[in-house]
């Protein structure tokens, strides 16, 4: 029997899957955490009040998104703002999330400074420029305010460009020199360089004269391959001519190699 209209008996306090269930004397019951039984020092015969139900029931979801938040976490790097987007779509509301951020953060779970050091060492193994470091950053949700401590180092965007430079020339040998130029230009931009850094590595690039021809050549001769099956003479020629301008050679190193391959057909 109730003590009084806003009190009521615990009858019954069992371990399920999810925690603990709490039954009451009006054939009411409810599942919480052991760490709230622990803190609301639940028992067997112990009168509780309605309002003191609510809180428990309030602190049991706020301990499930706190766990659920330490899992997140387990598996991949969380800033605040990330990880309220995250708590507002699961319907928790803003009180709710912003008690659950504090929590994380009391225990140093959300760590800006963490994240910030992660993306910068990957960005640095993979030779990236400063503008892709702050994109990664802003894609994690980044407060501004941190992100604007991370000043610009030209010595080390210069450094790194040149590392890349490098590693494209390689990746793109068998182009020629002008489309080699456009590619390096492209992918510096891409992997997060400013366009006066892109544009001074590229003017850098040029494929020896040797090889240059060699694969003008090559291209010669897979073009008049196709061509020549269906045009002759003029036709051809102005046909694969056009066809090698588009690819990026020049019309003094087009006709030289015409010359040669006449000259060898001789």
């Amino acid at each position: 029997m109730c003590h009084n209209l806003s009190s009521m008996k615990i009858v019954d306090i069992s371990k399920n899957k999810n925690g603990y269930l709490i039954k009451l004397e009006n054939d009411r019951s409810f599942t919480i955490l052991e760490s709230i039984k622990d803190e609301f020092n639940l028992y067997i015969n112990k009168d509780i009040e309605e309002s003191t139900i609510s809180k428990i029931k309030n602190e049991t979801k706020i301990q499930k998104f706190f766990e659920l938040c330490q899992k997140r976490l387990t598996l991949s790097n969380y800033s605040p703002n990330k990880m309220k987007e995250f708590l507002y779509k699961k319907g928790v509301s803003k009180k709710e999330t912003e008690r659950i951020i504090k929590k994380l953060e009391k225990y140093s779970l959300l760590n800006e400074d963490e994240i910030i050091n992660n993306v910068i060492s990957y960005c640095d193994a993979k030779h990236y420029g400063y503008n892709r470091i702050i994109s990664m950053l802003k894609q994690r949700e980044i407060s501004e305010q941190k992100l604007n401590k991370l000043k610009y180092n030209l010595n080390r965007e210069e450094k790194e460009a040149i590392l890349q430079r490098k590693i494209l020339e390689k990746k793109h040998k068998n182009k020629n020199t002008k489309n080699l130029k456009n590619s390096i230009y492209s992918s510096l931009i891409r992997y997060g360089f400013s366009e006066e850094i892109a544009s001074v590595n590229s003017s850098l690039v040029h494929n020896s004269t040797i090889n240059e021809l060699n694969m003008l050549k090559l291209e010669y001769h897979k073009l008049f391959s196709s061509y020549s099956r269906k045009l002759h003479d003029k036709d051809l020629i102005n046909k694969i001519t056009n066809k090698l301008i588009s690819k990026g050679y020049s019309y003094s190193d087009i006709k030289k190699v015409m010359e040669e391959v006449i000259n060898e057909m001789d």
